[in-house]
């Protein structure tokens, strides 16, 4: 089974961008009445083909569909879920779409796997294209929570856990940040 891979995705840019983008949210939600895999990548490529190998090369994953959709005061964002990786090649391509509209409009944002190998951040404007991953958590383990009387403490293991999705927050937010700033200082790969 492939492991999913949660990506927000992050649009700046001008009001005909909104307007465009608002456009392909209404078409993804009545696309997605028939089929939720298609209906995001079908509204923003128009030779779109239902193939591992097509959705690979145009995608970056195996498949991707969105959880959530918004576009309001010149920001948009697009949740995905997506098998093996987050769809970079989507991103690359819905920032080559919407730059036609808007050259100055920047795409950035962050994901993690399910299991939390890796957790990443990317960004990408005219400047340029930049991600950047870590995977190097360790996950809490209830066994090293056991108290003196052998049962599980409970109470010290849930805090493990909100540290530990703490430190998952945290790190999208600042490798996504670093991505930002990356291509903000024209360190990023031109694409």
């Amino acid at each position: 089974m492939a492991n999913h891979v949660m990506t927000t995705i992050t649009i700046d840019g001008n009001e005909e961008v909104m307007k465009f983008l608002e456009e392909k949210r209404k078409i993804t939600e009545e696309r997605n009445k028939d089929d939720q895999y298609l209906a995001l990548i079908g509204a923003f490529y128009e030779d779109i083909q239902n193939d591992r190998g097509w959705f690979g090369e145009n995608v970056g994953a195996k498949w991707c569909y969105h959880d959530d959709f918004w576009v309001e005061d010149g920001e948009a964002e697009i949740c995905t879920t997506s098998a093996w990786y987050y769809p970079e090649e989507f991103v690359k391509h819905l920032f080559e779409v919407c730059s036609k509209i808007d050259p100055e409009c920047s795409i950035s944002g962050d994901y993690e796997d399910e299991s939390y190998s890796p957790v990443g951040g990317f960004a990408i404007d005219k400047n340029g294209f930049h991600n950047d991953e870590e995977d190097d958590f360790e996950y809490p383990d209830e066994e090293d929570y056991v108290n003196e009387e052998g049962e599980t403490d409970y109470d010290t293991y849930d805090t493990a856990m909100e540290e530990f999705y703490d430190l998952i927050y945290e790190t999208r937010s600042n490798l996504r940040n670093k991505c930002i700033t990356t291509i903000s200082n024209s360190e990023a790969k031109v694409i």
